[in-house]
Order: structure tokens, then C-alpha cells, then sequence
């Protein structure tokens, strides 16, 4: 498969985003968290919980970012870009809806995540279509 122009800076975008939170979630959750005004005020349990989700969003970032490396595996990272920054925009979305406004930080991340994952979502419907 011939990946397009624009599924492959979606991937770029997604992938270095992926791997630039993932890893900064895994180096210094309580830096990466201060930065929204949250404070894991040395609790252990938290901040293994976090650097555990930090490592996983680092891994999904590293498969996006195969795609570009190898063009067998461009459609599934392109699905596996829109599916994780989808769900985390989403997700955040419905918690300001239950839970109130959060750190304006975080509702700028939830707008990038929503417009990152609709990009992956409209590359990967051309992607579909032009295959």
C-alpha cells in the first residue's frame, strides 16, 4: 500500500505526539502533571499508575509511527492513532460535562487530541477509499 501525503504527516504528528507525552508521563509524572496543575503530592500508587499509562501511550505512539517506516503496517496505525487520540479527546470531553471545567491546559490537550484523531480518522477514510 501507497500511503498519501497527508496520512503520513497525520502519522508524524500523531506518533511524535504519542511518544513526547508517553515519555514524559514515564520520565517525571509529577512535571508533566504540575504542568495542570496537578500535584501527585508523592503519592507512589499514583505515580506508578500514571508512568504505567505513560509507558503505554510511549508503545502506541512508537507503533503509529511504524507506518511510516512500513507501509504494510500504515493502515493500522493510522486506525490505532485515530482510536487512541479519539478516545482520550472524547473521553475528556464527557469528563468536563461530568466533572466541571478542568485546568485550561487540559481543555487545550483535549482539543489537540480531538483534532489529531479526526485527522486520523479522515486519513484513514482516504486511505480506504483511494486502496
Amino acid at each position: 500500500m501507497n500511503s498519501s501525503v497527508f496520512q503520513k504527516a497525520v502519522l508524524l504528528v500523531a506518533g511524535v505526539t504519542a511518544i513526547y507525552t508517553g515519555s514524559s508521563i514515564l520520565i517525571s509524572p509529577d512535571g508533566f502533571y504540575s504542568a495542570y496543575s496537578i500535584s501527585l503530592s508523592g503519592n507512589v500508587s499514583l505515580t506508578n499508575e500514571l508512568r504505567a499509562s505513560g509507558a503505554s501511550v510511549l508503545m502506541l505512539g512508537l507503533l503509529t509511527l511504524a507506518g511510516l517506516v512500513f507501509a504494510r503496517f500504515a493502515m493500522a496505525s493510522t486506525l490505532l492513532a485515530a482510536t487512541m487520540f479519539l478516545a482520550y479527546g472524547a473521553t475528556r470531553f464527557l469528563s468536563v460535562g461530568l466533572d466541571g471545567q478542568p485546568d485550561g491546559g487540559l481543555v487545550t490537550v483535549m482539543i489537540a487530541e480531538l483534532v489529531i484523531g479526526a485527522a486520523s480518522l479522515a486519513a484513514l477514510i482516504s486511505a480506504r477509499r483511494a486502496g
